[in-house]
C-alpha cells in the first residue's frame, strides 16, 4: 500500500517538492534523492503535455510519484494527465462542491465517476490497470478561497475527492487580507483549521506547501500528512543569487589586471 494513499498516509510525513523547469533530466535527479512525491506544475510552470509525459515515466522509473497540478478549471486535462501516467492531480482554486463533483468524474473510472479508457497506460501498468486505478491514482482539490472553506465539508465529502491541498497566501487574499503577515490573523487560522478538521472528520488527504524546515515542522504537527517544500524555481534562485552575491564580495575591491587583446589585433 502506497504511504500516498489516505488510509496509509498516517504513517508518517509525505515529503514532495515542486517541479516547474521542463526538464526530465532534473526529474530524475529529484526521484532519486529520495523525494517522496514531485507535483509537476502546469498552472504556473511551462511544461508541456509531451514534456510532462517524459518528466511523468522519468520519475515514475526513478521510484518517486509523480502528480501533475492542472490550471484552474481544466477539468478535461485531469484525465489526460492521468491517461499519461501521472499517479495524482492536483486540481486548484476548486470553490464549491458541484466543482469537486466535475473534478472526480474527470478522475475515476466508472462507476465511481466517468473518465473513459484510453491511452497507453495498460501498455505500461498492466490490463488491470483500469481495474486499479481508482485507488492507485489521487484527486487533491486546492483549497484556497473562503468561498472554499465556507463549504469545505461538503466539497471533501465528495465520493472520488481523495483529499485537499491547502493555498494559504490565496485564501488569505480572498478574505481581504495582506499577502504577508496573515498567519497571526485568527480568521485565518480558524479557516485553516476548518478546512483540516474537515479532513480528519472524513479520513482524507490533508496537504500543504512551506517555505521552511521550522514551518514544515509546525505543519507536521498541526497534522498534515503530506507536504511540500518551495519549487526547483524556489531553489534555483535562491542558490543562484546567494553564489552571486558571495562571489561579487569575495572580489569586491581587488584590482583586476587588464584583459589582453587577442594575437593579431
Amino acid at each position: 500500500m502506497s504511504d500516498l494513499q489516505p488510509e496509509a498516509v498516517s504513517r508518517r510525513v509525505v515529503l514532495g517538492i515542486w517541479q516547474q523547469f521542463p526538464i526530465p533530466m532534473l526529474s530524475r535527479h529529484l526521484a532519486q534523492m529520495g523525494w517522496d512525491w514531485i507535483i509537476l506544475d502546469l498552472q504556473h510552470g511551462s511544461m508541456s503535455s509531451e514534456t510532462a509525459y517524459e518528466c511523468i515515466h522519468t520519475i515514475r522509473t526513478a521510484g518517486s510519484r509523480p502528480f501533475v497540478r492542472v490550471p484552474i478549471g481544466a477539468y478535461s486535462e485531469i484525465e489526460k494527465f492521468l491517461d499519461l501516467g501521472a499517479q495524482g492531480v492536483v486540481l486548484p482554486m476548486v470553490l464549491s462542491p458541484e466543482e469537486a463533483t466535475r473534478a472526480a468524474r474527470a478522475a475515476k473510472y466508472p462507476p465511481l465517476g466517468g473518465r473513459s479508457k484510453g491511452g497507453d497506460a495498460q501498455y505500461h501498468y498492466g490490463e488491470d490497470y483500469p481495474d486499479r486505478a481508482n485507488r492507485e491514482t489521487l484527486l487533491l482539490v486546492q483549497v484556497e478561497h473562503i468561498k472554499a472553506v465556507n463549504t469545505v465539508e461538503e466539497i471533501l465529502a465528495v465520493e472520488g475527492v481523495d483529499g485537499c491541498f491547502v493555498g494559504p497566501t490565496d485564501l488569505a487574499l480572498s478574505m481581504g487580507l495582506p499577502r504577508t503577515g496573515f498567519e497571526s490573523d485568527p480568521r485565518h487560522f480558524a479557516a485553516i483549521q476548518r478546512t483540516l478538521n474537515a479532513c480528519r472528520t472524513l479520513g482524507k488527504i490533508a496537504a500543504c506547501n512551506t517555505y521552511s524546515l521550522n514551518e514544515a515542522r509546525e505543519k507536521a504537527r498541526q497534522g498534515y500528512q503530506c507536504i511540500t517544500l518551495e519549487s526547483d524555481v524556489d531553489l534555483f534562485i535562491g542558490a543562484a543569487r546567494g553564489l552571486l552575491a558571495g562571489l561579487r564580495s569575495q572580489v569586491a575591491g581587488v584590482a583586476s589586471p587588464p584583459i589582453p587583446k587577442a594575437s593579431g589585433q
